[in-house]
């Protein structure tokens, strides 16, 4: 870093912080049992800065966790965001859904089939197991901690050292 190169002690900082994040929202996941493709499908990408603002995205591809979002928030009728309310999920290609019995723990299946074949199924959705927000609460003191020392860190560097000498008369 420049002397007194401020805007990389922020870089440096949000890459600290962004890393850190992403180690502690994995043992939230794992903590809560969520599935592991979650933890697996987060990245962190690199600290920017454009005009006055500075940031680092930390992602979840949906592509390869898709019920990221449905653990952070709930889904369904247990949605915390959005409408909540059953949602269809249709067979295969628009063909059908065989669902062996043991998997219909709180409802009743049709009596003497196994597997229940159905064309789709309401589902009732999953409740919410957060694991980002708790992150980010849980751990803001430490990310400021860790943005103030490498913000401290960049301005000093370009300060010269002080000598203090003791005068005695």
């Amino acid at each position: 870093m420049a002397a007194n190169d401020i805007p990389n002690g922020i870089l440096a900082g949000l890459t600290k912080v962004a890393n850190l994040f992403m180690q502690k929202m994995k043992q939230k996941v794992s903590q809560n049992g969520l599935p592991s493709n979650i933890s697996d499908a987060t990245s962190v990408g690199t600290a920017q800065q454009a005009g006055d603002v500075s940031f680092i995205d930390v992602s979840i591809d949906l592509k390869k966790a898709p019920s990221a979002a449905a653990w952070e928030w709930g889904s369904g009728e247990k949605a915390t965001r959005g409408t909540p309310e059953k949602y269809k999920i249709p067979g295969e290609g628009g063909g059908i859904l065989a669902i062996p019995r043991a998997r219909w723990s709180n409802y009743a299946p049709p009596p003497n089939v196994d597997p229940v074949i159905l064309r789709h199924v309401m589902h009732p959705g999953v409740a919410a197991r957060p694991y980002i927000l708790p992150t980010l609460i849980d751990n803001k003191k430490e990310f400021r901690k860790i943005i103030g020392q490498e913000l401290k860190a960049a301005i000093m560097l370009g300060v010269p050292p002080v000598t203090v000498i003791e005068v005695k008369l």
